[in-house]
């Protein structure tokens, strides 16, 4: 960095301290210290490093921040007879959208480049919600914010804008509203606060995805820092000694950094554990000053820099490191730390010639300014409409290689609630009593085309069959295991499930499941839900769960023998009524086949020619779940192996995801229909073809 960038750096508290005079609100550097310790947990947590497990946290943080900073300056103007909705957008506009525009402008490129045509029109879906602030609900319906394939998503730290923007939608004219009654603000925020925080702790352990994305889940964030604007902080400036504010300023710090350190992504988040960080701020902002301690610490001049570019650096951060994830499975943490760095030097750039500059009235007027921001959302909506309505455009590719880009996968992925708890979809031909049933998880779907196909072909039918509990009855996730009133309503539901593949027209029933996860952990056999092959390709996207079974005793249980048990019990039980066809584990892949694809494409104009996979790590990787169903032993079980079809057959030693022009699977586990084809056909050829047996 140059002199004069240091130089112009330093003069930032200044120019901050006279842009707050101007509105009659004292600047504190300290809180831009404060920004500080918010952004650089989460770059770093973004970034993988697991010691920084916990860094989402500043991001509440930041909304603490917002509420006491943009609530100190509406009620200062409030006070001076100059507040107005339209200066108050401006400000925004101004603060938040030219950073904002620049970044999407960027993420155009790379993701037309490195993006699959399902990953491109997603991006188009997320364009049209920044645009809009509403990303952080586009992203509560269409994944999880710690689900692997989150990190692939270069607009998802876009969520919280969403969540700040529809906030201060409605708080202004709250306080206009409620102003002319002495105190009725800070009683309804403080209500309002209290419910929001309520509805977190409710929601957050049986809806996680709508309590972490949605504002009447983090309203209470906001609101902590509103109501420090309305008196929090002088009550604490002025009653309490100096000595007192500093002990709990730093209780606050601990307050923060404790969840960095110790959270990770299985935290229930937000819900009670959003208390400590969100507590822990408020504190640091009610109590802090320039005199004490932790004053010193956060006015030091490094901080107040990365402070000043916050905004910036948690935009940059989240694309570039998206991107290269796109690129490539492995980054080392030097190279993480490499892109950290250089996530913070273009923030300084995007603050000193695009943050800056716009937010001076001399450069743009508020014409300007709104014609801007309308110019802007309505170019990101086109584009994105575009890239949605056409797909990700798949034209761009051509179109012998689009179906390894894309591979034709199945269309169930989801039946409709029947009765009883019990999801429902028809196969084959309809109007008639179902035939074969098809029981299982995300590996029934990935069969249950191919399987409609096969059956409507030989004018028959069948029905696919699942609960909302485990896909092995008898078997629990931990984060339902200790609930007396889910293990009665999955045992009703499971029994339900039971006489529907039972009833008298069924001939026969496939079970398809993803053994070796959905039995996590076997003793020392099955370490890990994810697969790691060994060269590079790592599972990412499965959610870490312990599987318990319930054993006869009725207590959740890990060994392997109740597993055993559990597993032969309802395997039995099923194989009692009806002939049975399992499908044993198919080999994973680690990889995403296609993306390897892709990049081969964008590397050297052509796909790979062939994907494989050890067929050593399959079997050592499958070993104990291989073995618990091989001890299930009924004359009515058959036993169908993918191993048989893909490893060691054309290629000795591996197991074939990709061969002659064909991919096999749609992703690092699921088969394609290309795949499921030879196996549903195997699986049908071991059931009865026509009478009951």
């Amino acid at each position: 960095m140059t002199q004069s960038s240091i130089a112009t750096i330093g003069k930032e508290p200044a120019r901050r301290a006279a842009a707050h005079s101007a509105v009659g609100h004292k600047y504190r550097p300290e809180i831009d210290g404060l920004r500080a310790v918010a952004v650089l947990p989460v770059i770093l947590f973004h970034a993988g490093f697991e010691l920084f497990g916990g860094g989402y946290v500043g991001v509440d943080v930041f909304f603490v921040i917002s509420g006491y900073l943009i609530t100190s300056i509406i009620l200062r103007e409030r006070e001076t007879g100059s507040f107005s909705l339209a200066s108050f957008y401006e400000r925004r506009a101004r603060r938040i959208l030219p950073a904002l525009f620049l970044i999407m402008l960027l993420c155009l490129v790379p993701a037309w480049w490195l993006m699959l045509p399902g990953e491109l029109e997603n991006f188009g879906a997320s364009l049209i919600a920044t645009s809009a602030f509403a990303s952080n609900i586009l992203f509560w319906q269409t994944s999880g914010y710690f689900d692997g394939a989150t990190e692939l998503k270069p607009l998802l730290h876009t969520w919280s804008l969403g969540i700040e923007e529809q906030f201060y939608l409605g708080f202004p004219l709250l306080v206009a509203f409620l102003a002319r009654w002495k105190g009725s603000l800070f009683f309804a925020c403080i209500l309002a606060a209290i419910g929001s925080l309520f509805l977190s702790v409710y929601l957050t352990p049986i809806y996680p995805g709508a309590s972490f994305y949605l504002l009447p889940t983090r309203a209470w964030e906001l609101l902590a820092g509103s109501l420090l604007a309305m008196g929090g902080v002088a009550f604490a400036q002025e009653r309490l000694p100096q000595p007192g504010r500093e002990i709990l300023g730093w209780l606050g710090m601990l307050g923060i950094l404790l969840p960095i350190f110790f959270y990770d992504e299985n935290t229930a988040f937000p819900g009670t554990a959003a208390i400590a960080p969100v507590l822990g701020t408020a504190l640091i902002i009610a109590v802090g000053d320039e005199k004490g301690l932790l004053g010193r610490v956060l006015t030091l001049r490094p901080l107040l820099w990365i402070g000043a570019i916050s905004y910036s650096a948690y935009l940059w951060h989240q694309p570039v490191f998206a991107f290269v994830r796109l690129l490539w499975d492995e980054v080392d943490d030097l190279t993480w730390l490499g892109l950290a760095a250089f996530s913070i030097g273009m923030a300084h750039l995007s603050w000193r010639y695009i943050e800056a500059p716009f937010r001076s009235r001399r450069n743009f007027t508020r014409g300007q300014i709104f014609a801007f921001s309308a110019a802007g959302s309505l170019f990101f909506i086109a584009v994105g409409g575009a890239l949605f309505l056409a797909k990700g455009v798949p034209q761009r590719f051509d179109a012998d290689v689009r179906s390894l880009l894309e591979p034709e996968k199945s269309a169930i992925e989801s039946c409709p609630l029947a009765e009883d708890g019990l999801y429902r979809c028809e196969l084959g031909i309809g109007d008639r009593e179902p035939e074969i049933v098809l029981l299982g998880d995300s590996h029934a779907y990935a069969i249950a085309d191919e399987l409609d196909r096969e059956l409507t072909e030989t004018g028959r039918s069948g029905v696919l069959l699942y609960t909302s509990c485990h896909p092995i009855p008898g078997f629990y996730t931990d984060d339902f295991a200790a609930g007396v009133a889910r293990e009665e309503s999955c045992q009703r539901e499971n029994l339900a499930m039971l006489r529907a593949a039972t009833q008298s027209s069924i001939e026969g029933i496939i079970v398809a499941i993803r053994w070796t996860p959905r039995l996590y952990p076997m003793g020392d056999a099955i370490q890990s839900v994810g697969f790691d092959n060994g060269e590079g390709g790592v599972e990412r996207d499965l959610p870490h769960r312990t599987n318990l079974a319930v054993e006869g005793t009725g207590r959740p249980s890990v060994e392997v023998a109740a597993k055993s048990d559990v597993l032969a019990a309802y395997l039995t039980k099923l194989a009692e009524e009806k002939p049975v066809a399992v499908l044993y584990p198919v080999p994973e892949v680690g990889w995403q086949p296609n993306r390897l694809n892709l990049r081969r494409i964008a590397a050297d104009g052509v796909p790979l020619q062939t994907i494989s996979t050890s067929s050593a790590r399959f079997r050592e990787r499958n070993r104990a779940a291989i073995s618990a169903l091989d001890s299930v032993v009924h004359p009515n079980i058959r036993r169908v192996r993918p191993s048989d079809l893909f490893c060691d057959t054309v290629l000795e030693g591996r197991c074939v995801v990709q061969y002659g022009g064909v991919l096999y699977y749609y992703d690092d586990d699921h088969v394609s229909n290309h795949g499921a084809r030879p196996l549903v056909s195997r699986l049908l050829a071991e059931l009865p073809t026509g009478g009951v047996e």
